[in-house]
């Protein structure tokens, strides 16, 4: 109370000598580690007339927050940071400072799920982006849009906003944000099912992140390029990519990387059927995961591997949850993605009426943003779905679904198609087709090395009745 008394009855124009003093000081003092005294300068400054270091300081502690998952407070330093710059001089090195701020903010709106937000803070400051003859900054920003627009499901306005993105930062060489902007852009063409552009555009990342290293975009090629290995039924190269992304992340003790390299390695071996593997890899991502996406990864992970195990109603209740949160905070391509895991664990689960409403959702938002295999996978769904309640309808279903996965080339989806319209025609009494159908999907499966769901189309085939002569 004395010191509050003390400070109180100071004139203004002191005060802000004091804090100004303050910092000097501590700068003079503490020069060889001053990372650790970012947010007290930020706070000294803040309260003296030198504005530009406020905005310098409040910049490293946002930053620092950041690295260290302090999520919440690193938006506070952002916030303060651009309020302070709105009471400065309006120069270009302002002008290019406050889209500086703005380009780094976005993996820190992305783990608490307010992209949202932030675009709308994009969209507000795109007239000054386009005004700075900093074209590599400018390229930042865009490739920022670019990943809002990816994660709100708009992929092919994504892949504009990235594209324009990498030309602007290529041609200012400005190889860390073309690695940023080649990583959405290798995100976009996962979600849209093309799966060999996804490797290409790995090549790109890892081309980029050798000129000036970053990161994020090197680990999370790693992971995109281990769903698209998934995907395609490619297990051993899935669980390679995940490896390889979660030996380097352990090597930097970077959590939230070895969450989200952990649980695309339990992806892996879900879609593989070994669930002993996607359960201990999907425990070491929730253990290690420090922020809310990074969680939402991990327990998406273990919870579609407990559907899996026998455990459907604890799975559910988890996914569940999370496409709640995916779709409050406009994460549609998430949403995509958990709403077929969720289908899926009602139809485990026999809650055959939930799992044809979810997957009605997933079908109708897949459409829409134009996810190939997602459409394919609800496709597949509602065909097995129908099986056990109304067989008649299934089979347009299932040959959507082969459609879709033979474009895709996604053989492990494919081969469940394949053996869900096998059942089909055996459960018409077409004895023949049905042999032929299940003999596809076995012969694909056992190629890929599938567990678990070779058993089940053995023994489909040998349920079926002897051909009449």
């Amino acid at each position: 109370l004395t010191q509050e008394v003390a400070y109180g009855s100071l004139l203004l124009k002191r005060r802000k000598e004091i804090h100004e003093k303050i910092g000097n000081v501590i700068e003079d003092l503490y020069s060889e580690r001053l990372e650790e005294y970012y947010e007290i300068l930020a706070y000294h400054y803040e309260r003296s007339d030198n504005k530009g270091k406020a905005v310098e300081y409040l910049d490293l502690a946002n930053q620092k927050a950041f690295k260290t998952n302090a999520m919440e407070d690193a938006k506070g330093y952002f916030y303060k940071a651009m309020e302070i710059l709105d009471t400065m001089p309006d120069t270009m090195e302002n002008q290019e400072q406050r889209i500086s701020l703005l380009v780094n903010q976005f993996f820190i709106f992305e783990q608490i799920f307010q992209l949202p937000e932030y675009y709308d803070l994009l969209l507000r400051y795109e007239p000054l982006s386009a005004e700075i003859k900093n074209t590599g900054m400018a390229g930042g920003f865009y490739s920022r849009m670019g990943g809002c627009e990816l994660t709100f499901g708009l992929f092919d306005k994504a892949i504009q906003s990235e594209t324009k993105a990498v030309e602007l930062c290529e041609a200012s060489g400005n190889a860390e944000e073309a690695g940023i902007a080649f990583t959405a852009l290798l995100y976009c063409h996962l979600y849209k099912g093309d799966f060999e552009q996804v490797f290409a555009l790995k090549e790109d990342v890892l081309r980029m992140t050798a000129e000036q290293f970053n990161f994020l975009s090197y680990v999370r090629s790693f992971f995109a390029a281990s769903l698209a290995y998934s995907y395609l039924g490619r297990w051993d190269e899935a669980v390679a990519e995940g490896q390889s992304a979660l030996k380097f992340a352990q090597e930097y003790a970077d959590d939230g990387l070895i969450s989200l390299a952990a649980a695309s390695i339990s992806l892996a071996y879900i879609f593989k059927g070994e669930m002993d593997q996607a359960i201990e890899y999907g425990e070491m991502a929730v253990k290690k995961a420090p922020t809310p996406m990074y969680k939402a990864t991990a327990q998406v992970a273990l919870a579609s591997a407990w559907c899996r195990v026998g455990e459907p109603l604890k799975g559910i209740e988890i996914l569940d949850t999370y496409v709640q949160i995916f779709r409050a905070g406009r994460f549609t391509a998430g949403e995509i993605v958990v709403s077929t895991n969720l289908a899926e664990g009602y139809l485990l689960a026999k809650a055959y009426d939930k799992a044809e409403q979810t997957t009605m959702e997933a079908l109708d938002v897949a459409e829409r943003c134009g996810t190939k295999f997602f459409v394919g996978r609800a496709h597949r769904l509602l065909g097995e779905i129908a099986l056990e309640n109304n067989f008649s309808k299934s089979s347009s279903h299932f040959e959507k679904s082969i459609t879709i996965f033979k474009e895709t080339k996604a053989e492990n989806e494919l081969a469940k198609a394949y053996a869900g319209i096998g059942r089909l025609y055996k459960k018409q009494g077409n004895t023949v087709q049905a042999q032929e159908y299940l003999t596809k999907s076995l012969e694909i499966f056992e190629r890929l090395g599938t567990l678990i769901e070779p058993d089940k189309v053995k023994k489909e085939l040998a349920d079926l009745p002897p051909d009449e002569e």
